[in-house]
């Protein structure tokens, strides 16, 4: 799948940008969308665990011969006394070995059972790091695509879904309604 749009560089940099719109049900949370809008969100419990303005929102990295997406946000605090808590989740994904982020085309429409041993989940709050035991889930790259700008590759859009239970720290966790549509390319894609 290929997106093309007739753009000048300056609108290059438009792009890198986030597009919150939010959706229709789950007002906490950005509508779910495959244009690239570098966005992502999903309930912590009940607390929102979205992308913001302060923090590239998504990453790939591939190093050791593993690859993991990342998505970096906040997770918003129901207590209006208390600040939002930084927050990371990483999905390891078994038996992709980008080269380049071009590659990445490959995950349209993979689903990831997060319970095979394969995967791994691992969640930062803040600075304590959970590898965390699933109970059920999976993550679903329902479009992945080239973003093509001038005739220019500059990106691949990963939109899709995920929701797992989990324990941390022997505590039940549910992680729902979670959906992401970014941009990866040569500034947030990793090897090393």
């Amino acid at each position: 799948m290929i997106i093309s749009i007739i753009v000048g560089c300056k609108k290059e940099n438009e792009l890198k940008k986030s597009v919150w719109i939010p959706d229709s049900d789950y007002n906490d949370l950005p509508a779910y969308t495959e244009w690239g809008y570098n966005t992502f969100g999903a309930y912590y419990d009940r607390q929102a665990f979205v992308s913001n303005n302060n923090a590239v929102p998504a990453k790939v990295i591939f190093t050791n011969n593993n690859t993991s997406f990342e998505l970096y946000g906040q997770l918003n605090n129901l207590n209006y006394d208390e600040p939002d808590k930084k927050m990371i989740m990483k999905f390891r994904l078994p038996n992709i070995k980008p080269t380049q982020y071009k590659d990445l085309i490959a995950l349209n429409g993979v689903v990831l059972d997060l319970t095979d041993s394969l995967t791994q989940v691992t969640i930062i709050n803040d600075t304590t790091e959970n590898i965390v035991k699933i109970l059920s889930g999976e993550l679903k790259f329902k479009r992945v695509q080239n973003l093509i700008v001038d005739k220019k590759p500059i990106e691949v859009i990963l939109s899709g879904y995920f929701d797992f239970r989990t324990l941390i720290n022997n505590q039940p966790i549910t992680i729902w309604e979670g959906r992401f549509d970014v941009g990866v390319g040569p500034d947030n894609f990793y090897i090393y």
